[in-house]
């Protein structure tokens, strides 16, 4: 064998490195795979540092909860904002602004000295520091302690921050985040002026963490770097007025279960936790919300714990009337409490009030001589609510007057209206500090003297179910419960049983196990050992026709020997074990090379990624990892395919006489016959013409995949009609050397269709993903007519629309007649393919009512079913599904690629809700969240108040994108073109299509390789031939230009049949309104045909070049 190999050594060493390029394209794809996950992996454990759990909560609850766990953890504040650089105006919105301490710094080992450092209180505040110096941001940053007597308080930041601004040391710095509100915004009471809703801190760098550890923490599934600023945990507090409260535990625990940590949460919330107060009074007990409204959950449990220990219970929802009007008289600015039992209420003969009608109501005796009412007279009620967009609307409703009640008992009780905040304290009605519009000329002295004796005593009732009807909201509509015990040892047996029905997560608290999130979403939404296989595909295909083409030659020049070998009497299984074995030999060594350049190969490609791909991945953070399961998969895999070849190849010895394998005619001059290429000719057309037939009737997503389908069988069909083209006889009416080189093209049938195939296949890969390539064009279908996207990190409460809401947000004349279109948002994991984590919860936006109407964005698939949802598949949203599944729309791509998720299919939110998919856009603004209506956002998730998300029309986007995020800095406004948007996603698959025409390009150079042994081989074999016309009077010139046409013809007739698939493989790209890239195709399928000219005249050269003579002479 040693002999063999040496004496061969050109053929072998060809088989050696042809198996090499192939294990390094295949096992090189597997490790990019297992690098991409094993960074995210690496990621997420970076930006967690010790951190396991973390319970988060829509709201504040007390910091010394932690001293009760028996766990390792750190209290702190996160929130969103956006920060300006004091001096340049520089803004940066989506910020992470973090008030932590000591023991969050103790969770991340590397950059806590820097963090202690930075933020140590001093004797006053948390301040600045007079000298930090500021390192590489690849290492360490070094800080020094703050020195007292700095007026603003200590700022760290990340690498990503302070570069993002261009801060240096010591400069100051605004930060904007939102403020807390006791009470839901949304309500009558609550407060949506920009300085109720915004404040404002003015900070001072001192020192800049690496991105990296602490620097690059987040609980959000993300591969970029994250904006970070870290404040002193009591700064924070003080600056919100949340003095010990928190809005996050980070928990390091990490032997511990969920379910354990669950439970221990479960014993230490207490009702305060919950933003819930259960007194115990002389008579009763009563709960009551600090947010002053109970929801739904809260009643139905509190109900079903009095129901279970048999107590009364009596409910109570109380309101602010702007008047009471009757007989043309009316009391101004009065509080009227619906309730579902008027015990505590006596007629004025003394009687017990009965129960309300529904249109009814009873009067205290104070009032009733106000208006001079008497029992059946009509009462109306003026009062305010807020509307759709937050702006108050007055109603008024009607009723009868059913009794006048004594002023005694419930008729003068001031708890039962909440303590809203600048009303309840006040000693006077001239001096309350409401929210809404008051009219203090309406106010009389005996209001003011009813005032001072009762307080906020309800003057009017009505009954709970007119309550709820007039005043409920989507928070709910009781402000209290009251329980009448017989006993008081019943308040603490009724207090445990809130607590227990009263689930943590229905009180808005969330325990999440972030690090098994964070391992499980580092698998990659993306598989990119499949994907970068999918890109050296043509590549590897290369190398595996090298391989084989080689084998075929070498075996070919060896079947005299392989005669001799069987006429001398070897066995014929002996002969074909020892080539077999040569080969196999071979390619094992081949492929331990090929296993020394996958690793390159695979760091070739993360610096591409880095680089000239960086917008696949968004941020450069790859580093190469090596797994021996990905090495033994590609080193084994290419053996086999080798070894297959090897054996196909050797078994056609078995075939041939052996006086045949002596002459050395291993390939004779006998063609297959032209019924099998008609038969599959025939076949393919029929599947081609099937396949279009049925994508002309079927969905946008099925169609492509049918056409695809019908793509393939065509290049099929076409490469087989030209294969019974060149088996008929043909003659050529041309004397000239492009005459004889059509003719010379039909003499080898079998070997021309195989340089044709080999150029079609190329064509039809190149052609069919450079169509699919996104170009940039004005009426991109995409925006749906949306001119910009704003997202604000502090949601607006104003209308947009309306001359009061830009009034209210100091919003200039700049913006024109533009339209807005405001969504809610539920936070949440962005689902599009700038996110190469697979998320966990999607973001999901709240459609408004007038968005659904107007329509628009082009859908890939729906369910609907009636001409309205046809006409206009957004009333899919309005929908009902039944309990706990609201209908969804999202992305064609971001549903499919990164969810794995199909038409039809349910997506969980939130504990006990899901979406279901009812329609898929193509390719829109919405490929990062999926979207919902408004009306079940806001039944589902009334905790999210406001807007975060708009869509916007204008015929001046620049100009009002400008004046959007001028004048509404302070919510982290960022308002983009929704063109810019689109090209963000469609970077990406350009990116990929890219990244596969350039693997492609490279498997290309080694196809021509291929061709280009092909066509030497070729002409070897016609080397007597070329002598005899030579000796009749044929120049060489004349010879190799022979030669150029005949194989120039074969390249043409592959790119054209290539290119005809591949067309109808994309044919819903034709009819689409996104214009192709004539252009870059045009460029492409020139390189082929260059590439493969070029193959054919170096090949002709190298064969001419051999004296012809002794060719001639051999003929003879």
């Amino acid at each position: 064998m040693r002999r063999s190999l040496i004496y061969y050594w050109r053929v072998h060493l060809g088989l050696l490195l042809g198996t090499a390029v192939a294990t390094t394209a295949l096992t090189g794809a597997l490790l990019v795979g297992d690098s991409m996950r094993g960074s995210l992996r690496d990621l997420a454990l970076e930006r967690l540092g010790r951190i396991d759990y973390a319970l988060l909560a829509a709201h504040f609850f007390r910091s010394d909860l932690t001293t009760e766990l028996p766990m390792g953890h750190a209290p702190a504040i996160l929130l969103n904002g956006s920060a300006r650089h004091a001096k340049t105006q520089a803004l940066a919105a989506g910020v992470q602004i973090q008030g932590i301490d000591a023991r969050f710094a103790a969770l991340f080992p590397e950059s806590g000295p820097i963090l202690r450092d930075a933020l140590e209180p001093s004797a006053e505040l948390r301040t600045s520091a007079s000298s930090v110096r500021l390192s590489s941001p690849s290492k360490p940053v070094e800080s020094s302690k703050p020195t007292p007597g700095q007026p603003f308080p200590a700022l760290v930041v990340s690498t990503s921050l302070q570069r993002a601004l261009g801060l240096e040391l010591g400069d100051a710095v605004l930060l904007s985040l939102e403020r807390p509100s006791p009470t839901y915004r949304e309500s009558l009471f609550g407060r949506r002026a920009t300085d109720d809703l915004v404040t404002t801190l003015r900070v001072v760098l001192t020192g800049v963490l690496p991105d990296s550890g602490a620097g690059r923490f987040g609980l959000r599934l993300q591969q970029h770097l994250p904006l970070n600023a870290y404040l002193d945990l009591q700064v924070l507090q003080r600056t919100l007025d949340q003095q010990d409260r928190v809005n996050a535990l980070l928990i390091a625990a990490p032997d511990s279960q969920h379910q354990d940590l669950q439970q221990a949460l479960d014993q230490h919330l207490t009702l305060a936790d919950r933003k819930l107060d259960l007194a115990l009074h002389s008579n009763y007990i009563e709960l009551t919300s600090t947010r002053f409204v109970l929801g739904d959950s809260i009643r139905t449990a509190a109900l079903a714990s009095a129901a279970a220990q048999q107590l009364k219970t009596a409910t109570f929802s109380t309101y602010l009337a702007n008047a009471i009007e009757g007989n043309g008289r009316q009391v101004p600015y009065s509080t009227v409490t619906s309730l579902d039992d008027p015990t505590g209420l006596y007629l004025a003969d003394g009687r017990p009030a009965p129960p309300l009608a529904e249109d009814a109501l009873y009067l205290d005796a104070w009032t009733t001589q106000e208006l001079a009412a008497d029992p059946g007279d009509s009462i109306s009620l003026t009062y305010y609510v807020v509307g759709p967009r937050h702006e108050l609307q007055t109603e008024q409703a009607h009723f009868h007057l059913q009794g006048i009640v004594q002023m005694r008992g419930l008729a003068i009780d001031p708890t039962l209206t909440p303590k809203y905040p600048g009303l309840q304290e006040e000693d006077d009605i001239t001096a309350w500090d409401a929210p809404f519009p008051i009219d203090m000329g309406q106010i009389r002295p005996q209001d003011e003297a009813y005032w001072d004796q009762y307080g906020a005593a309800p003057k009017a009732f009505v009954a709970a179910h007119t309550g709820q009807r007039l005043w409920g909201s989507r928070h709910g509509a009781l402000t209290a419960i009251r329980f009448y015990p017989s006993s008081p040892t019943y308040y603490q047996n009724l207090r445990q049983d809130l607590v227990d029905r009263l689930s943590p997560t229905a009180a808005g608290f969330s325990l999440r196990p972030v690090r098994q999130e964070a391992l499980r979403a580092a698998a990659g939404a993306t598989d990119f050992s499949g994907l970068f296989i999918g890109f050296s595909l043509f590549l590897i295909a290369a190398a595996a026709l090298l391989v084989v083409l080689l084998c075929k030659f070498g075996l070919e020049q060896r079947t005299h020997e392989a005669g001799l070998l069987l006429a001398t009497g070897y066995p014929l299984a002996a002969v074909g074990r020892r080539f077999l074995g040569e080969g196999i030999a071979l390619a094992a060594l081949g492929g331990l090379l090929g296993l020394a350049g996958a690793p390159l190969y695979a760091y070739l490609m993360l610096v591409g990624l880095h680089t000239l791909w960086l917008e696949a991945i968004g941020t450069p953070f790859l580093s190469l990892h090596v797994s021996g399961l990905s090495l033994a998969v590609g080193y084994l895999s290419t053996l086999l395919l080798v070894s297959l070849a090897l054996w196909r190849t050797v078994l056609r010895f078995h075939r041939l006489p052996v006086r045949a394998l002596l002459a050395g005619t291993i390939d004779t001059a006998a063609q297959r016959p032209r019924r099998r290429s008609t038969i599959l000719a025939a076949l393919g057309l029929v599947i081609a013409l099937t396949l279009s037939v049925l994508a002309s009737m079927a969905d946008a997503a099925t169609a492509a995949a049918l056409f695809l389908g019908s793509g393939t069988a065509a290049l099929l069909a076409l490469l087989a009609l030209f294969a019974v083209w060149l088996r008929a006889p043909t003659t050529s009416r041309l004397s000239s050397s492009l005459g004889l080189g059509l003719l010379n093209s039909t003499r080898k049938p079998s070997r021309s269709t195989l340089c044709t195939s080999l150029v079609a296949c190329a064509t039809f890969v190149i052609v069919a993903a450079g169509a699919h390539r996104q170009v940039e064009w004005s009426d991109d279908p995409g925006t749906g007519g949306f001119s910009l996207v704003a997202e604000a990190e502090i949601p607006l409460h104003q209308d947009l629309n309306s001359a009061d809401g830009r009034f209210e947000l100091g919003l200039s004349t700049d913006l024109g007649t533009a339209r807005f279109f405001p969504f809610h948002v539920l936070p949440g994991d962005d689902v599009s393919c700038l996110n190469l984590y697979i998320p966990q919860t999607p973001r999901v936006l709240g459609a408004p009512t007038e968005f659904i109407q107007r329509g628009g964005l082009p859908f890939r698939q729906t369910l609907a079913l009636t001409p309205d949802e046809r006409a206009n598949p957004w009333r899919l949203l309005q929908r009902d599904l039944g309990p706990g599944i609201i209908p969804a729309i999202g992305d064609f791509n971001s549903a499919q690629w990164i969810l794995h998720k199909r038409l039809g299919d349910d997506i969980p939110i939130a504990e006990g809700v899901a979406v279901r998919l009812v329609g898929l856009l193509d390719g829109s603004l919405f490929q990062s969240e999926l979207l919902i209506a408004e009306d079940r956002f806001a039944a589902h998730f009334p905790e999210r108040e406001g807007y975060g998300y708009f869509l916007v029309e204008t015929e001046q986007p620049s100009a009002v994108a400008a004046a959007l995020e001028r004048e509404l800095a302070a919510y982290g406004l960022d308002a983009t073109l929704s063109t810019e948007r689109l090209r963000g996603f469609r970077a990406v698959e350009n990116t990929y299509l890219a990244t596969f025409q350039t693997l492609g390009l490279l498997g290309l150079l080694l196809g021509t390789l291929g061709l280009g042994i092909l066509i030497l081989r070729n002409v070897l074999e016609r080397s007597g031939e070329l002598a005899a016309l030579s000796a009749c009077g044929f120049r060489r010139a004349r010879l190799g230009a022979m030669l150029l046409y005949e194989h120039g013809f074969l390249l043409l007739a592959g790119e054209g049949i290539g290119s005809v698939a591949a067309l109808i493989a994309v044919a819903p790209r034709l009819f689409d309104p996104t214009p192709l890239p004539w252009a870059s195709l045009g460029v492409s399928l020139g390189l082929v045909f260059a590439a493969g000219l070029l193959a054919c005249a170096v090949a002709s050269h190298s064969a001419l070049r051999r004296p012809l003579l002794a060719a001639l002479k051999a003929e003879g």
